[in-house]
């Protein structure tokens, strides 16, 4: 085996009592296999599986000789200590065994609920290939009880599609699910035929009635992957939450289908969000975008309890850059160029943007949902002002154009996995690196983090964050809820949508310290608000970022500021606006 310099422990499992629950350290599986399968069949006989604690071993080995079952009412909780940065130190593996025959559909088969720590997750057998397996969620069969999951520091490593039911890395089938997903990351989950399976977390194919109560992702990255979230049928969620999470390298929609009652994606980073793009004949020159679309109920093509008004969704703090290997490679592939030479223009695959037109004109900047919002989103298709500039992205480019080819053209199979050796030989620390060099997007998100996932990539920001963690998800909620952003001093106001950008004079005037400033934008765009002294040095921002249509009031307040004439100014793109205050104290 790979680990024979490891001391080879006792095949004895270790127990302890811990506050009325039991701690069975499962020894790796140096010289056999099947040591986690045996620990929970024997917890299960016993009747302690929901008290026990499985401990794994820090660069431990766990090879699994068949599904681990759930049973209904039961918990399965497994962990391995917090990892460090030595080969020794990794997380410990699961992953399935190459001798035999074993079923290999479900890793966790759960009629129960699950809670898993400190993982690394292989969809593989000792041998490096590709399994089709998943973790099954199934349906309660108490019409009142939630499904849970619970995963913390999971690395789901080289997912493909489960040959059992073309779901995700986690599939639902259940009516009440409820899934937590906190420094999880989901790595080369590709599928090598089809672009839109390597999922996350999707319900089965052509499946009806399940159902998400609750999906949360926190400080989570995807790279390499065909979907995030994935609905089917006449499915779709009450509650889906995404804050500071990294996409890169999705071959299709993250979000897909925007079948939600309520959801909230903040402080996260998208690079190459729908890298097979959008084929013009079927999706027109304006085409859905690929962070995140919004469908109306009217096409849901099945009955929800809420009506569209009802609906609560906040886009804010988000990025979204297409490498430009990746504009290119679309514009200037084999395929493209005979399309065109065959007067076949409408048919050569173009990137989307980051929101469609749709989704901004007939949800986001309609004054006809008040809650629904998509503000400081950081987005430029004609510069590389927000490319974040990644230290060390798992991209493999040579395959992954070929894969992307074969797609539009032959729809030939091919592995764009990067480095998915890697993973067999268990390295670590892990040789990609996601932070980036990017100065604005390094203090771009809520209270001046870093967008996307701060757990993995900005390890000293993210103690910092976890300070304040809580304020944070209040803010996003309250947000949400109502349609306002508790932390900000702006304010949206009544009135027919303007037509030019306009800034008045603010009242009272003069003033101390605090006065009123009301602007409009007319259409959805970045803008900016500061106060200037008499020097024309900067003294306060009021505002800076995206804005939607509207009317707006932001107060200020000088208080740390001297007497005197100040002035400020409201700039956007195409418009500067400038205005004189006297400040008297």
């Amino acid at each position: 085996m790979k680990h024979f310099f490891l001391i080879l422990f006792s095949t004895i499992l270790l127990s302890a009592s811990l506050s009325g629950q039991t701690i069975v350290q499962v020894p790796s599986d140096l010289s056999g296999e099947g040591n986690l399968n045996a620990a929970v069949e024997a917890a299960k006989s016993s009747g302690t599986l929901s008290t026990t604690i499985f401990q794994l071993e820090p660069y431990g080995y766990y090879i699994l000789t068949g599904t681990i079952e759930i049973p209904v009412g039961e918990v399965l909780t497994i962990e391995g200590p917090v990892p460090g940065l030595t080969q020794a130190e990794s997380l410990p593996q699961i992953l399935w065994t190459s001798s035999g025959a074993p079923a290999t559909d479900f890793i966790f088969d759960c009629y129960g609920d699950i809670s898993l720590t400190n993982i690394w997750l292989r969809y593989a057998n000792v041998a490096g290939a590709q399994v089709g397996s998943q973790i099954l969620i199934r349906d309660n069969p108490d019409p009142l009880v939630q499904e849970r999951a619970d995963f913390d520091n999971v690395l789901f490593d080289y997912a493909p599609t489960p040959e059992t039911n073309a779901s995700g890395a986690v599939c639902v089938t259940a009516d009440h699910f409820v899934g937590i997903f906190k420094n999880c990351y989901f790595k080369n989950c590709i599928d090598t035929h089809l672009r839109y399976y390597g999922r996350a977390v999707s319900f089965p194919y052509q499946s009806t009635g399940w159902h998400i109560d609750s999906l949360m992702f926190e400080n989570t990255t995807f790279a390499n992957i065909g979907y995030v979230l994935m609905h089917e049928g006449g499915e779709y969620s009450d509650n889906v939450y995404f804050n500071h999470c990294t996409f890169l390298n999705a071959m299709m929609f993250s979000l897909q289908s925007g079948w939600w009652y309520k959801a909230s994606v903040t402080n996260s980073l998208w690079v190459n969000g729908f890298m097979f793009g959008a084929i013009p004949v079927n999706d027109g020159f304006e085409p859905a975008g690929a962070a995140m679309t919004i469908d109306s109920i009217a096409n849901f093509g099945h009955a929800v309890p809420w009506t569209e008004q009802d609906r609560r969704i906040l886009f804010s703090y988000n990025s979204y850059y297409t490498e430009q290997w990746l504009v290119d490679w679309t514009h200037d592939n084999p395929y493209s160029e005979f399309l065109r030479a065959q007067r076949r223009g409408d048919e050569v695959p173009i990137q989307r943007p980051m929101l469609g037109t749709e989704t901004l004109e007939f949800f986001f900047e309609s004054t006809d949902f008040p809650y629904m919002n998509a503000v400081n989103n950081f987005t430029d298709t004609l510069t590389n002002a927000y490319d974040p500039g990644f230290v060390n992205p798992p991209t493999n480019l040579d395959s992954l154009k070929a894969f992307l080819l074969c797609k539009w053209d032959t729809n030939c199979d091919l592995n764009w996995a990067w480095q998915p050796d890697d993973g067999w030989f268990q390295t670590w620390p892990l040789l990609e690196d996601l932070s980036y060099t990017n100065a604005i997007l390094q203090t771009a998100g809520m209270n001046g983090f870093p967008l996307g996932d701060l757990y993995h990539w900005w390890p000293t920001e993210y103690s910092q964050w976890e300070a304040q963690a809580d304020a944070e998800h209040n803010r996003i909620i309250t947000w949400r809820e109502t349609g306002n952003d508790p932390a900000s001093d702006v304010t949206e106001v009544g009135g027919s949508l303007p037509s030019d950008y306009t800034l008045g004079q603010n009242y009272p005037n003069p003033f101390n310290p605090v006065t009123n400033i009301e602007f409009s934008v007319p259409e959805y765009s970045n803008v900016s608000l500061k106060v200037f002294n008499s020097l024309g040095e900067e003294v306060a921002t009021l505002v800076d970022g995206v804005q939607g249509a509207g009317n707006y009031l932001v107060t200020f307040d000088g208080s740390e500021l001297s007497s005197g004439i100040y002035m400020y100014r409201l700039e956007s793109e195409s418009v500067s606006i400038s205005k004189k205050f006297v400040l008297m104290k």
